[in-house]
């Protein structure tokens, strides 16, 4: 049997999926099979890549209807009957050495059921063409690897992890399965509160994500702030989270471009950690957040409603938040993890 199965996902991108594959099969770990899934039902051009590139190790997955990226993810977190998995989706590379790091690293740590790599950051140009930006998500320059365990303070509002260069446990992967309804920004956030066990963040930048000028996440303002809220708020419900630790995601709010603190006011307003949170606000917090809300009263107002908006994502991310802190027992001497957090948002 081979050590893993690589899920290639794609989906009307046939100018970008040639250069997915091309990294896949110039890893130098080679003892994986690959399910192409194609989520284009009318797109035959995954079909006609696949024969002219003529490699048995892979197999073409045409879906019949349109899963969308939700569905689509659940399926590679099924797995197979491999030990490990692996996700890679069309528009992302990996460097030749990736697989081949992510699995030694996993067989070196028992209790991790996931282990990522750092990304360099590329953007696509209005012709076409890519720009490597000389950033990489996480900012780290010595390499290395770094174990998080739940609950990490940027969980609070982002997630650790990115789906482009990922490795899974595959004895673990069914318990990362999402919800259908779970809105595709916070896919990872949803993953880290369901998904147990430590998880490795390996520094060098294995692989490359793409910063394309059309996104799944889509541009739903409402949709967008109420999936943060669910993140958030599940996190804070079952967290024990120290006023320190709310000052400094406060900071870092602050610091995103744009500011990102109103996520901050519309989970104390939603009645979530009310005073504990708002004692962090400044003036000019309170100002931004009051301008916004003038300007979308009735946005605002909507926007509290997510748990009934989301009942089951609702009840699947906070339980599962639950089980997660209730694995590891609190360590004060837990070391802290980056001086630095990633200075991304995944805001549309």
């Amino acid at each position: 049997m081979p050590a893993l199965r690589v899920f290639l996902l794609t989906c009307r991108r046939p100018q970008l999926l040639p250069r997915a594959l091309a990294s896949l099969r110039a890893q130098t770990f080679s003892d994986w099979v690959c399910e192409l899934h194609n989520d284009a039902p009318e797109d035959s051009a995954p079909e006609r890549l696949l024969q002219a590139t003529a490699d048995s190790r892979i197999t073409l997955r045409q879906h019949s209807t349109n899963l969308g990226p939700v569905a689509t993810f659940n399926l590679a977190f099924r797995g197979g009957p491999e030990p490990f998995t692996a996700i890679l989706e069309d528009d992302n590379w990996w460097e030749p050495t990736f697989l081949a790091r992510a699995v030694a690293a996993l067989e070196a740590h028992p209790a991790a059921s996931v282990v990522w790599a750092n990304m360099r950051l590329w953007r696509e140009e209005d012709d076409g063409s890519w720009t490597d930006t000389g950033t990489t998500i996480w900012p780290i320059t010595n390499g290395g690897e770094r174990c998080f365990r739940w609950p990490e303070p940027l969980q609070l509002t982002d997630a650790l992890h990115s789906n482009g260069a990922m490795l899974v446990r595959t004895s673990a992967s069914a318990a990362a399965l999402v919800p259908p309804g779970t809105p595709f920004a916070i896919i990872e956030a949803a993953r880290e509160r369901l998904l147990g066990g430590d998880w490795l963040l390996l520094g060098d930048p294995l692989g490359n994500f793409a910063v394309t000028r059309q996104t799944a996440r889509g541009s739903d303002r409402l949709l967008w702030t109420q999936a943060q809220l669910l993140a958030a708020a599940s996190y804070l419900e079952t967290v024990a989270t120290p006023p320190t630790v709310l000052a400094r995601v406060w900071h870092r709010q602050r610091t995103l471009n744009p500011p990102s603190t109103a996520v901050l006011f519309h989970l104390a307003f939603a009645g979530i950690r009310t005073g504990a949170l708002l004692r962090h606000a400044t003036l000019r917090d309170w100002f931004r957040f009051l301008l916004g809300v003038c300007r979308r009263p009735g946005l605002f107002w909507r926007t509290l409603q997510f748990r009934r908006d989301h009942a089951e994502v609702w009840q699947a991310l906070r339980l599962g938040a639950a089980r997660r802190t209730a694995e590891h027992v609190p360590d004060p001497t837990w070391p802290p993890t980056f001086s630095k957090w990633p200075e991304t948002s995944r805001a549309p």
